[in-house]
């Protein structure tokens, strides 16, 4: 009986052994695989410079119209090719390099009677837009895009073309119900 265990353990032992044996090099392999991406991974802009933003509308298809400065923020005007204008504002600015961490993009809309931009916002429902009115009565449509922890450049286009979307359907809505 001792003899038969021992027969049975060194089998299973040796069997054992011819299977880290074959198994050893693939998983050196995995090893090797597990320390780089299987794929290729877009770089992200961590903040942006007004240059870089200026490309990127232009990428989305609008125009820069003009660049300046509204109190501490840094903004640029567009104009998309439908004509809708509005205005990108940099937030998270760093002083001295200018690069900023976040981007709030606004469309405002003048109604003709601002005492209806109550009732104008409760018929707008976007999610991923904000809408609210200033203290004249303006109907505005913004999204804010944050840059912490990065971004990549197909992501700020999405947003970008997101906003667009529903500012331009803001737009019709309100030009389709004669209030602007």
């Amino acid at each position: 009986l001792w003899q038969i265990s021992r027969t049975v353990r060194a089998d299973y032992q040796g069997a054992r052994m011819r299977i880290l044996t074959r198994l050893a090099p693939g998983l050196s392999g995995l090893a090797l695989l597990g320390g780089a991406p299987a794929f290729a991974q877009a770089p992200v802009m961590k903040d942006y410079s007004w240059t870089e933003m200026r490309a990127e509308v232009v990428t989305a298809g609008a125009e820069v119209t003009k660049e300046g400065e509204s109190g501490k923020s840094h903004f640029l005007t567009v104009k998309d090719d439908t004509g809708l204008i509005f205005g990108i504002y940099g937030f998270e600015c760093d002083s001295v390099t200018q690069r900023c961490r976040g981007a709030d993009f606004i469309a405002s809309f003048t109604l003709k009677d601002p005492s209806q931009a109550d009732a104008v916002l409760n018929t707008l429902d976007y999610a991923a837009v904000g809408d609210y009115r200033d203290d004249e009565g303006h109907v505005k449509i913004s999204r804010y895009v944050i840059f912490d922890g990065g971004i990549t450049q197909e992501n700020l286009q999405t947003n970008i073309t997101v906003f667009l979307s529903l500012a331009n359907q803001t737009w019709d809505k309100l030009d389709a119900d004669k209030l602007l």
